[in-house]
């Protein structure tokens, strides 16, 4: 997957102020990722590796994005903060849920294994709507040097990824805490 392999580059570009490079890469990185789920889904050629590998794709890619345009003061720290502190907390808490749900022998070996099924989790509508959110606002954060040469509008666009910064902190939090207070967020296979 070409989006694991450029997410490195794209974060250093972006952690360098060198925004056209990382602009390229994340492009591609998006336009590569368009095409190979339309080819997966047109010629059902999804598989178990694929369905592991893409979501994992798209988070290290979201998340060198955010650290990096936080290094840059692009994102706001709050902004960073509730999104990396999310993702990890979450992280931490579907390790938990599983190795809860391993049938025994509980090894390290066997919490790893992902062919040993115990919960599956179904994102609930507030945490689709943050994740499309997080998407937009970090995309936008790193095409904003290329938007603001195109509308020459750099004041009105700084505002608006301001409020949209809010937006997305808000929607971050909450969909965080409905994960943890929810009771559809994991289903235990037994």
């Amino acid at each position: 997957m070409t989006r694991i392999a450029t997410t490195p580059f794209i974060g250093y570009f972006l952690a360098t102020g060198q925004s056209t490079p990382a602009i390229s890469l994340f492009v591609y990185s998006c336009v590569t990722d368009f095409v190979d789920g339309f080819i997966a889904r047109r010629y059902n050629l999804k598989s178990v590796l694929g369905s592991i590998l893409d979501p994992a794709a798209d988070k290290f890619l979201m998340t060198v994005c955010t650290v990096a345009l936080s290094v840059q003061h692009i994102m706001p720290w709050y902004a960073a903060t509730l999104i990396l502190g999310r993702d990890v907390l979450l992280s931490f808490v579907g390790i938990y849920v599983r190795w809860k749900s391993l049938p025994p022998p509980k090894t390290f070996k066997r919490l790893a294994d992902l062919s040993i099924p115990t919960h599956t989790v179904h994102p609930n509508l507030l945490g689709k709507v943050n994740t499309a959110l997080q998407m937009f606002y970090i995309g936008g954060l790193v095409l904003l040097p290329w938007i603001d040469e195109v509308t020459q509008m750099h004041e009105t666009t700084s505002l608006a990824f301001e409020y949209f910064g809010y937006l997305v902190s808000v929607t971050t939090f909450c969909s965080g805490v409905s994960y943890l207070v929810g009771r559809n967020a994991a289903k235990l296979l037994r």
